[in-house]
């Protein structure tokens, strides 16, 4: 009678786990399906020419990580790869993207400035030189870049420079300089709620940050999005516009070959942390679109995926494809 009694026990264990489990796998795809996905044809992509790379008159090569398109030119971290040392740079295209979007790269023979922004000192007890300045973004008045060590759970600094510092005086002195203890690869910056938004190596972890950079919380990648429990985004670049994360990487999902795209952008709502709409990109001979900087700017998604060499281009599509996924019940801030 016993074993009996054990079995009927284990039977109604059993059923009652797995009607747990679906209801929970039927909650994700719920939720899943909340987001709108399109997949953004090839045809709405356009791109144009960027200066060659020359640093002192030489050639030079170096590796793009982020963008920021600003109404004077173009903003690009990239760590140079051709010297050893590596170093961070930041370098700066003087024109205006909203009048010359073409011709504003075309009619440039060489960037404005390149400086060289690795940090000259650091904590003793961190090893490496801090050559990786990551995705970054603005306050409207500073650039905020994370400089880290080009490793998995490596050390950042995170600057803030003033972009009439560098533009009018050619002063790349770091206003401000911030600790954070693991390799952050893209920050983004709100201004209601002041906030910093930080995605390390591969974006295991994201964090929210004060204005002056002290940690408020921090989540693992599987609590971020709060309606994509299976969020597998690693941010490459994100920025803050009006009221929304817009978030560019690649899917590290398994369930995708590697031959697959993986290129992502997505519009998350920076208070509630909710996807509002996801656009997949197509993926190009030489790779993916969104593997390193973005920028949103005057109506357009901006990219920047390949290194700074000899040839180098820029690609843009209209905002409004993402815009248009979340309906109308999308309204952006002003």
């Amino acid at each position: 009678m016993r074993p009996l009694i054990r079995t009927l026990l284990l039977c109604v264990t059993l059923a009652i786990f797995i009607t747990a489990t679906n209801a929970q796998t039927s909650a994700k795809f719920k939720a899943s399906s909340t987001v709108s996905v399109a997949h953004l044809h090839i045809s709405k992509i356009h791109g144009s020419e960027l200066p060659p790379l020359h640093i002192n008159g030489n050639p030079a090569q170096a590796h793009t990580q982020g963008l920021l398109v600003h109404e004077n030119g173009f903003f690009v971290t990239a760590r140079r790869d051709d010297v050893n040392p590596r170093r961070s740079l930041l370098l700066w295209l003087q024109c205006n993207p909203k009048v010359q979007k073409e011709n504003c790269c075309m009619s440039k023979k060489s960037w404005t400035k390149v400086w060289d922004i690795t940090p000259t000192s650091q904590p003793a007890n961190w090893s490496g030189i801090l050559d990786h300045p990551g995705g970054f973004d603005s306050d409207g008045e500073n650039l905020w870049i994370p400089i880290s060590h080009s490793r998995r759970n490596g050390k950042t600094m995170l600057r803030k420079f003033s972009i009439r510092s560098l533009i009018d005086e050619d002063d790349a002195t770091p206003s401000d300089s911030i600790i954070i203890n693991d390799h952050i690869g893209a920050v983004a910056v709100s201004h209601t709620p002041k906030r910093l938004f930080a995605a390390n190596w591969d974006t295991m972890i994201a964090y929210e940050l004060s204005a002056d950079a002290k940690l408020i919380q921090h989540y693992k990648r599987n609590m971020f999005i709060q309606n994509l429990p299976n969020w597998s985004i690693a941010v490459q670049d994100w920025k803050v516009h009006k009221g929304f994360l817009v978030a560019s990487g690649l899917d590290k999902s398994s369930k995708f070959l590697g031959s697959h795209p993986r290129s992502v952008i997505q519009l998350i709502n920076a208070k509630t942390r909710k996807i509002s709409a996801e656009l997949r990109l197509p993926r190009r001979e030489s790779g993916n679109f969104a593997r390193e900087g973005m920028a949103v700017f005057d109506g357009y998604i901006w990219l920047l995926p390949d290194d700074l060499k000899e040839e180098n281009k820029l690609y843009r599509f209209q905002f409004n494809e993402l815009l248009k996924l979340g309906g109308e019940g999308l309204r952006l801030k002003n």
